[in-house]
C-alpha cells in the first residue's frame, strides 16, 4: 500500500493558524521579558544632566532587583554598586538617579565635595566644575559636613545633575530602602544618534591627609 505525504496548503487555514500562534508565542515572550527582566523608561527632567537628558528613552535590567541580593546573583556582579545608574520608585513616582554609597558605607558632603568612608569621591561621570551642596532646613536630609552611615539593604543615591535634582539629600528620599528599587539603567535607545550601552560609572577615591 503506498503511503499518502501530509502535506499543508499554504494560505489556508492551517497557514493562518499557525501565523496566530507564533504572533501569540511572541507577545507571551515579550510580556515575559517585560514584566521579569527588562523594562522601558522615559527621562524626565534635568536631574541626570549631562548624562541623560528629557525624553531619553532608558532600558532597565530588573535581574539585578530580582538576583542582585542573592549569593548567586553577588557572585556574577548583578547587585548594586556605586556608581550604577538605577530607577526607584518614591510614592509611586519613578526616579532616575546614581548609587553614591551602598548599605555600611559611611556619606559625607563638604564644601561642595562628596566622601564616602572617609575619602573624597572623584566622579569621572561628572564635569570637572561640578560641586556638590547641601541643603538645610527641614527639607534637608543630610546638612553639610554632617555624617551619616548608610543602613544594611538601604542607598545613598544622587542625581548627577547636583544643582537641580531631588535625592538623598531631601528628608523625603532619603536612604532608599532596596525594595524601592526597580533595576539598573543599561541601554539608552533614544534619540537614534545617541544610542548606547550604560555602564556603572567610574570614580577614583582619594585619600584625606588634611582635616576639613
Amino acid at each position: 500500500m503506498e503511503q499518502q505525504a501530509e502535506v499543508k496548503e499554504v494560505g489556508g487555514k492551517d497557514f493562518f493558524t499557525d501565523l496566530l500562534e507564533s504572533f501569540v508565542i511572541a507577545i507571551s515572550i515579550s510580556l515575559f521579558i517585560g514584566f521579569t527582566l527588562v523594562v522601558p523608561n522615559k527621562v524626565e527632567g534635568q536631574s541626570m544632566e549631562p548624562t541623560f537628558h528629557n525624553a531619553e528613552l532608558l532600558l532597565t535590567n530588573k535581574v539585578s532587583q530580582w538576583l542582585g541580593g542573592t549569593d548567586f546573583g553577588k557572585t556574577l556582579g548583578l547587585d548594586y554598586q556605586r556608581g550604577d545608574v538605577v530607577i526607584f520608585d518614591e510614592y509611586g513616582v519613578d526616579y532616575i538617579k546614581r548609587v553614591i554609597a551602598v548599605g555600611g558605607d559611611i556619606v559625607r558632603i563638604n564644601d561642595g565635595k562628596v566622601f564616602v568612608n572617609g575619602k573624597e569621591l572623584e566622579e569621572k561621570y561628572l564635569p570637572e566644575t561640578t560641586l556638590t551642596y547641601c541643603y538645610s532646613g527641614e527639607i534637608a536630609f543630610l546638612e553639610d559636613n554632617q555624617v551619616k552611615r548608610v543602613p544594611e539593604g538601604h542607598y545613598f543615591l544622587l542625581g548627577d545633575n547636583r544643582g537641580n535634582s531631588k535625592d538623598s539629600r531631601f528628608t523625603d528620599i532619603g536612604f532608599v530602602p532596596r525594595d524601592y528599587l526597580l533595576g539598573k539603567v543599561f541601554f539608552r535607545y533614544w534619540p537614534i544618534n545617541d544610542i548606547s550601552t550604560i555602564t556603572t560609572g567610574e570614580f577614583i577615591e582619594r585619600d584625606i591627609t588634611t582635616s576639613d
